[in-house]
């Protein structure tokens, strides 16, 4: 055999062996109950191609890398338990929304039982580790490990679950499986098969260099209706968000408690804001003003003269319209006038519920109510959609000192995040919802870690 034809045969097999290494993915069958309502399928193999991609095609990030063989002793998951293909996460029917499951296989029983001391993981009996602290409890049974949350690991949820997986051995179908599988996503989630979502619902997430792409995909009851509404806003402004009437079986499905908490919040009651006969509500937030605010204070001096003291502040107030389209409007301005939330003034309606600004209530016609800072500036729109709800956050515009009352994680998330963009829109009957998560205009990865 000459030269010519070693060398084809040699990159014959290096393209074999690269393929089977970067995108051949296999799936297990035995990895979810039966029972799950909602699955999440994280493609490990494109994530990891995506990352390295993003890194190769981005030379101001070579610097950071390290060529060095230091050695490093702590044991890693990935010498404990297998990393497959698909992490397939899921969630069981009627339990608890955050008690989540996901079924691994031990790489090395020495090596995990060193592991999960190392992790802080205290084994509080026999097959049973929690680690209080990260609220991650590991189930240990025939040579797998189930993570779930601590906190139910001797519920009776989570030994349900362990019957069906290792006693009954009964899986999902893979005709179930594939439905998530097929959405050929960095991270995709399948909600099974249910009352107010009699086929289902899909959603899949994507990510590249520039940005974070979020799609779902779902057909509600005939009796969860939607209507669309045609907002229109400008682009660069802090936020704008607006949403539709809901339907009443949609605001029937929240409780007294949930309603209750939503009136306290935002100091209304929910039901009179959300009146039948209202078709759409827009807020329209353009910026944190700064406002110099003083305060002049008086004190005596040793001989009894009156010193004036003043005190200057710098007060952040939101720039802010809201408005509430619909036949409904009128009413809603009678109940706040007859429940004392409007206080007539010289300059307009004082809305009195606000207590971040000084903002006005007016009726506009017969159908349109509006809620109105009086530091706001009306700007020029230059964006629509018809929608049953969108909102667009410019992440980059929230001023820096109100920040700090986000968590640490949440500001590191947000560090390098330009937009965020959501809607949800009627295509006949099927529902569609897309998330953009819009990042700065740099070579940083879009999510800081």
């Amino acid at each position: 055999m000459n030269k010519k034809k070693w060398g084809l045969l040699l990159l014959a097999a290096l393209l074999i062996f690269g393929y089977y290494k970067l995108f051949y993915k296999t799936y297990s069958e035995t990895a979810v109950a039966q029972s799950a309502d909602c699955i999440v399928a994280i493609d490990v193999k494109r994530i990891a191609n995506t990352v390295i991609w993003n890194f190769l095609t981005t030379p101001s990030q070579w610097k950071g890398i390290s060529f060095s063989s230091k050695k490093d002793s702590a044991i890693s998951w990935k010498d404990m338990v297998e990393l497959p293909d698909y992490l397939l996460a899921f969630h069981a029917r009627n339990q608890p929304a955050n008690l989540w499951y996901l079924l691994l296989n031990i790489k090395d029983e020495l090596l995990f039982t060193k592991g999960i001391t190392q992790y802080n993981f205290l084994e509080s009996m026999p097959g049973k580790y929690l680690n209080r602290e990260a609220g991650i409890g590991l189930l240990v049974r025939d040579g797998k490990v189930l993570v779930t949350t601590a906190s139910f690991i001797s519920n009776d949820y989570a030994l349900s679950v362990i019957d069906e997986l290792f006693t009954n051995k009964s899986f999902i179908t893979k005709e179930t499986l594939q439905k998530v599988i097929n959405l050929k996503s960095h991270v995709g989630l399948y909600l099974t098969p249910s009352g107010g979502l009699p086929t289902g619902a899909t959603l899949a997430a994507n990510f590249d260099k520039e940005k974070i792409d979020i799609d779902g995909k779902c057909t509600p009851a005939a009796q969860y209706s939607f209507e669309e509404f045609d907002f229109s806003y400008a682009e660069n402004a802090l936020l704008n968000t607006g949403f539709t009437q809901p339907s009443p079986a949609v605001y029937n499905l929240l409780d007294a408690a949930t309603k209750d908490k939503i009136s306290k919040s935002i100091n209304l009651n929910i039901d009179s804001l959300l009146a039948p006969g209202n078709v759409g509500y827009h807020l329209n937030l353009t910026d944190i003003k700064t406002r110099i605010d003083s305060a002049v204070s008086y004190s005596f001096d040793d001989e009894f003269n009156q010193v004036e003291k003043v005190v200057v502040n710098e007060v952040q107030e939101p720039a802010f319209n809201f408005v509430v389209t619909g036949n409904a409007a009128p009413s809603l301005f009678h109940y706040f006038e007859n429940n004392n939330k409007i206080e007539v003034s010289d300059t307009g309606n004082l809305f009195l519920p606000m207590p971040l600004v000084k903002s006005y209530c007016t009726l506009q016609g017969s159908n349109q109510l509006q809620i109105t800072s009086a530091n706001y500036q009306k700007e020029t729109t230059d964006k629509t959609i018809k929608a049953i709800l969108y909102l667009n956050i410019m992440v980059s515009k929230i001023p820096a000192n109100l920040k700090k009352y986000l968590s640490d994680v949440a500001n590191k998330l947000l560090t390098n995040i330009e937009a965020v963009s959501i809607s949800a829109v009627k295509k006949e009957k099927q529902l569609l919802l897309n998330c953009i998560i819009q990042k700065k205009k740099n070579d940083l990865p879009i999510i800081g870690f």
